[in-house]
């Protein structure tokens, strides 16, 4: 794609772009100094109001840390990348920048990523898992699922995107409220994400008000040991199977292979 330079006067950050870390900025400061500026923003075009007119201008989609740092260094003009695309498609370029780069926390990376599915899913419906008939099945056979998409797209793996995005499913706005208090850890979500709304409520409150509090000490309502999703609840049942394996002899391992969640250890191993 070609680079244009931009009057950097004329750029914005997205709606919904996150803080801008200034440590962060001050470190992109001095290698550009250094080096140049070797990854252009990606922006696309917007019209904003400027002195009471509008006129065009260009709306960052990826790179907004590297663009405070452009401005910093008082460069006029910024090498962009100028992208025709949707409103979806900007959100996504900026999700899987985020998902890339940003030193996320573990809540705003669940909620980035469930986030980035609905989106996926929106734009390829013909991926959403359970899709019915023949042709959806055609269609959706020369495009990525969401979790291979997201891996390929940000460099993690395919269960951690599934975990992620199950954590995002679950815990929804929540994960805004808990971002960034003693409830930002995996752990911490998974435990939050077996709590019924009451329940989730009043730790989040607390949370939110600066005490140190842990969703782990907190017995639910439901079961305990409820996995977070189907796929979790199979998963348990190998690694039981699993365990009970060292223990049994011939004819009980020969049971044990009739039993087991064949779907589950394929993807396991695969």
């Amino acid at each position: 794609m070609a680079v244009e330079n931009l009057p950097a006067s004329h750029i914005y950050p997205h709606a919904d772009a996150r803080e801008v870390n200034p440590a962060k900025v001050d470190a992109l400061v001095d290698s550009i100094r250094e080096v140049g500026l070797l990854s252009p923003i990606i922006v696309r075009r917007a019209m904003k109001m400027r002195n009471g007119v509008k006129a065009e201008a260009w709306e960052i989609l990826a790179g907004h840390h590297r663009y405070e740092a452009c401005v910093k260094l008082k460069w006029d003009d910024v090498p962009c990348i100028v992208m025709d695309t949707s409103d979806l498609h900007a959100e996504l370029i900026t999700i899987d920048e985020n998902l890339c780069r940003a030193n996320l926390s573990p809540a705003e990376e669940a909620y980035q990523t469930a986030r980035r599915k609905e989106i996926y899913e929106a734009l390829h419906p013909e991926t959403r898992h359970g899709v019915a008939g023949a042709a959806a099945r055609w269609d959706a056979a020369d495009k990525l699922s969401f979790a291979s998409s997201t891996a390929k797209a940000t460099g993690k793996d395919v269960r951690t995107v599934e975990r992620n995005a199950a954590r995002g499913e679950a815990l929804g706005e929540d994960l805004k409220r808990v971002a960034g208090t003693s409830l930002d850890k995996r752990v911490e979500l998974d435990a939050l994400a077996h709590l019924s709304p009451e329940e989730r409520e009043e730790i989040v409150a607390r949370a939110q008000r600066g005490e140190k509090v842990s969703a782990r000490q907190i017995k639910p309502a439901k079961l305990a040991d409820e996995p977070l999703n189907d796929f979790e609840a199979r998963e348990k049942q190998v690694e039981a199977l699993m365990r009970a394996w060292n223990n049994a002899g011939a004819e009980a391992r020969e049971d044990f292979l009739s039993r087991i969640d064949k779907p589950v250890m394929d993807r396991r191993y695969a």
